[in-house]
C-alpha cells in the first residue's frame, strides 16, 4: 500500500514538469508567429514606402520635360526603344500641354549603335510630363 502512494505521487511530478514544458514549448511559438508576423509587415511597411516615394520623387521630377523624356527614354516599358543615355535632345513641336521631342543616344541593344528616337508627351493633372507616344522612324 505503501508503494502504490509513491508511485501516485511521482507520476503527479511528471505529468506536472511534462505540462511546464509544453505550456514553455506553447509560450516559445506564440512569441515566434508574433514575431514573424511583425517581421513581414515592418518589411512590407518599408517596401511599400520605398516605392511610394520613389513614384512621388518621379511624379515631382516629371514637371521639368528633360528629366520627362530622359527618365523616359532610358528606363522607358519598349526595350527596342531604349537609349543608355540621352546625348542629344530638341524640341520639335510644343504647345505647352503636349510636346514632340527628339533624342539620340547609343542604344541598350548589344551592339550600341547610334539612334534617335521621338516621343510625343502630354501633360497629365499634376502638371507632370507623361510619354504618349513614340514615334518609329
Amino acid at each position: 500500500m505503501l508503494n502504490n502512494i509513491q508511485l501516485q505521487e511521482e507520476c503527479f511530478v511528471y505529468k506536472r514538469r511534462r505540462r511546464r514544458r509544453l505550456q514553455k514549448n506553447i509560450t516559445l511559438r506564440n512569441k515566434r508567429k508574433i514575431m514573424l508576423s511583425l517581421t513581414i509587415s515592418f518589411g512590407i511597411i518599408i517596401i511599400t514606402s520605398f516605392f511610394m516615394t520613389r513614384n512621388i520623387y518621379i511624379s515631382s521630377n516629371s514637371k521639368d520635360l528633360g528629366f520627362a523624356v530622359e527618365y523616359n527614354f532610358t528606363t522607358g516599358s519598349s526595350s527596342e526603344n531604349k537609349l543608355l543615355r540621352v546625348q542629344k535632345m530638341s524640341l520639335l513641336y510644343s504647345d505647352g500641354e503636349t510636346a514632340v521631342v527628339e533624342a539620340s543616344g547609343l542604344s541598350k541593344a548589344a551592339p550600341h549603335k547610334n539612334i534617335s528616337i521621338k516621343g510625343s508627351f502630354k501633360k497629365d493633372d499634376k502638371k507632370s510630363w507623361c510619354l504618349e507616344k513614340i514615334f518609329n522612324e
